[in-house]
């Protein structure tokens, strides 16, 4: 083998490589100095100069991270709303491709900062205002006013619980950029106005309606001997004085509100007969009550149709006949005769009582 030609086979190569890296070493492409700028701000980006070397006049491609043009200048504006780079590609005026570069713009992080979303809650709730990315330690500082019904001023989301429904504004500033102003309004929604009614006074063994107003749904409390507890007007029966607690609730059933209403029972031993009664098995007035008739348990009681025909009867009544007759069946809706002797040796009662809405 001719070591001497190798030598000079070799020595031809690295001239070769050394002529191409002296060649691109004169190329000059320059995007810029990576940046933080303030949200909103336009910036020239692009070197001191851009390029250099090769044969002017340049052709300068830019485009950005989305994938969009954006100027064949040598220092373009640009205008990033978000964390961005910029690509740079340039050919002299031979063809020549120069090579690329690229520069990051990042906005401040002030741009994410902000008041929060509007929110609702019933009074005497609370919220915490104040956007997801708003934090500490990151040279950023708040303020919000009013200060009523926060629990701190200075604080990226405090908690705020006013009475009324307010709108927080939020100043965040940072060290070079003007200060990031947002609000928010934090919507108060007041109680309805739940009333339960004036408190009444009956005698052992009646029977009262209470009345409830200022609201959309209602629930009474304690339902015992209480007939329609969700109603606005319950039936109240209650043997001993009896405080009856009334929520209501607005339209959404998201609010509510409290009141109360007493039932005073003065103690009696009179019996208390009511005309009507309607056995339809809704659950309401479904059997003829008497008042105080549990007091008298050996009482008789007989029931008798127009003609006179005993068509119900009862030794020790408790309260219990829902318009069948004591031969069965279902008695028509009409009025009946009846006879009650309390078989105390002094107490019989005499009258009518009517069936309606016995669905025959």
């Amino acid at each position: 083998m001719d070591k001497t030609f190798n030598c000079k086979k070799l020595l031809f190569f690295s001239c070769l490589l050394f002529f191409a890296n002296s060649i691109f070493a004169q190329y000059i492409v320059e995007a810029g100095i990576n940046q933080t700028i303030c949200p909103g701000a336009t910036i020239n980006i692009g070197g001191t100069p851009t390029a250099a070397g090769g044969k002017p006049p340049y052709k300068f491609g830019w485009s950005s991270s989305d994938g969009v043009f954006i100027d064949s200048v040598s220092n373009p504006s640009v205008s990033p709303t978000d964390f961005t780079s910029y690509y740079l590609s340039i050919v002299d005026d031979t063809g020549a491709f120069m090579g690329t570069d690229v520069v990051n713009i990042t906005v401040s992080y002030i741009l994410y900062i902000n008041a929060g979303e509007e929110k609702d809650y019933c009074l005497g709730g609370s919220s915490i205002i104040g956007g997801p990315n708003n934090a500490t330690g990151i040279g950023i500082s708040y303020y919000w006013t009013p200060s009523i019904g926060l629990n701190d001023t200075t604080s990226p989301r405090p908690t705020a619980s006013p009475l009324i429904t307010t709108e927080y504004t939020l100043t965040a500033t940072i060290a070079g950029c003007p200060p990031k102003i947002d609000s928010v309004i934090i919507t108060v929604i007041q109680p309805p106005p739940i009333n339960a009614g004036n408190d009444i006074t009956i005698k052992e063994g009646e029977t009262t309606i209470l009345h409830a107003s200022g609201g959309f749904f209602y629930e009474w409390s304690p339902n015992y001997l209480l007939l329609y507890n969700d109603t606005d007007n319950p039936d109240a029966e209650p043997v001993v004085t009896t405080s009856y607690y009334l929520y209501g609730f607005d339209e959404a059933k998201r609010c509510d509100a409290r009141d109360t209403v007493t039932v005073f029972v003065t103690p009696s031993d009179d019996i208390v007969i009511y005309n009507t009664f309607t056995p339809n098995a809704d659950g309401n007035n479904d059997t003829w009550y008497i008042g105080n008739i549990q007091k008298y348990p050996n009482n008789s009681l007989e029931i008798f149709n127009r003609n006179g025909k005993l068509v119900y009867k009862m030794n020790g009544y408790a309260n219990s006949w829902d318009g069948e007759s004591y031969i069965g069946g279902d008695l028509p809706e009409t009025t009946y005769f009846y006879v009650l002797d309390l078989k105390n040796g002094k107490d019989q009662f005499h009258g009518t009582i009517t069936i309606v809405n016995n669905n025959n």
